[in-house]
């Protein structure tokens, strides 16, 4: 929750540089990251975990696919049909990607 308050803040001191307004206030942003955790967990957690770091059949995880797909919202669209919950679930997901990448980096130095 943290990262993603620190990712609105950041985008929002970039956007009036480049004359955009920014639509949604921070307390919008953790409403919808909120709802988009409990879309999740109800919807998605049963097969993948909370944090979505349950091993498939195949021996990857969501959160790993999705961390390789380069639109991982277009793919969450594959199951999530309407626009608006996918945008609040990739909100949620985001956040478990961007906490997966620096123990991928770690695993990676000797």
């Amino acid at each position: 929750m943290v990262k993603s308050t620190l990712l609105v803040m950041l985008l929002a001191a970039l956007l009036p540089q480049t004359g955009i307004k920014p639509r949604t206030s921070p307390s919008a942003t953790a409403n919808a990251y909120d709802r988009g955790k409990d879309i999740f967990v109800s919807r998605c957690a049963k097969c993948h975990d909370q944090d979505a770091n349950k091993k498939l059949p195949d021996g990857t995880t969501l959160l790993l696919r999705l961390a390789k797909n380069k639109d991982p919202e277009a793919r969450l669209g594959t199951r999530i049909k309407n626009v608006q919950e996918r945008h609040e679930v990739m909100l949620y997901v985001q956040t478990l990607i961007a906490q997966l990448r620096p123990s991928q980096e770690a695993q990676k130095r000797p």
